[in-house]
């Protein structure tokens, strides 16, 4: 091996680790190289590279595009110009989208021929995406009564794609409808003109008698696609009430509760001994503690 052979080879060496600084052209927003699956944000421009291709004209190549904007294949190439505002060819060979959308969701192939005749094949699969807003609980329950269906609240997300899930959560933990304690309701819409969806969640639970007094719940969106992190809302916490059992009275006196004005009525309740309630006397929607001193003593 002569000298300028041996020179040549350690500098490929030292290079391999290190790639190369790429065309200004490559950083573009979405460029991409390879056969794979690609994803990309609404409304974002895409370039998918065309590799084998030649860097400058003249060059021997052709896009085909199979697409919800295309009835069967459709083809591009250098001399061909570009397609409307949807796509065109640029100087390298790779393909611009300038602002792609869910119709462009599909199938992308470029060949290319290199000057020495070599042929490369570059192929996409192409999926759109939109990302919502934060999810957020409409309607939330101020409290719920244990032993009987509640209705926690409304989870809504709106303006993304594809539409995704939502899931409920309480204390942390996901909760899976069973059809007996928890129980969802779901819709889902799509807005006519943006292809976005709308979607809707609405939560039944029926808490457990002398279960977690406090407990949590909240709401997650979670993308249609892989690698996407989901949105949770923030959490409410609600007060669970035990329902007020048999044994507990309330007695009168006088029996009756016929009193003459100014005179004394004294209601008494009686729970079980062993009972762990807690009393709270409310006249229509007040609580009478609030009150103590005034017209009545507790």
């Amino acid at each position: 091996m002569n000298s300028y052979s041996l020179t040549h080879l350690v500098l490929v060496l030292l290079a391999l680790p290190f790639p190369p600084t790429p065309p200004p052209l490559y950083c573009l927003p979405g460029a991409v190289g390879g056969d794979r699956n690609i994803t990309a944000r609404i409304g974002k421009p895409l370039v998918l590279n065309c590799r084998g291709a030649p860097k400058k004209p003249p060059q021997q190549l052709e896009w085909k595009l199979n697409t919800g904007r295309t009835e069967a294949w459709k083809v591009l190439s250098p001399q061909g110009g570009s397609w409307d505002s949807v796509a065109r060819v640029l100087p390298n060979g790779s393909l611009l989208l300038p602002a792609v959308g869910i119709q462009d969701e599909g199938t992308f192939r470029c060949r290319a021929t290199s000057r020495k005749g070599k042929e490369t094949r570059s192929a996409y699969q192409v999926r759109v995406y939109q990302t919502p807003g934060k999810p957020e609980i409409i309607n939330p329950a101020s409290e719920l009564m244990a032993g009987v269906p509640n209705k926690v609240g409304t989870c809504v997300s709106e303006g993304g794609y594809p539409a995704g899930t939502l899931n409920w959560h309480s204390d942390g933990k996901p909760l899976i409808p069973d059809g007996k304690g928890v129980s969802v309701e779901e819709e889902t819409r799509r807005h006519p003109k943006t292809g976005l969806f709308t979607l809707q969640s609405e939560l039944t639970v029926i808490p457990a008698q002398g279960g977690a007094p406090h407990p949590t719940f909240s709401c997650s969106f979670s993308p249609g696609l892989p690698r996407r992190r989901a949105l949770h809302t923030a959490p409410i916490q609600l007060t669970v009430w035990e329902p007020v059992p048999r044994e507990v009275q309330v007695m009168v006196q006088p029996e009756g509760g016929k009193v003459v004005l100014g005179g004394t009525l004294t209601l008494t309740c009686e729970t079980p001994a062993q009972s762990s309630l807690q009393i709270h006397w409310i006249k229509d929607v007040s609580d009478l503690a609030l009150w103590k001193g005034r017209d009545w003593e507790l």
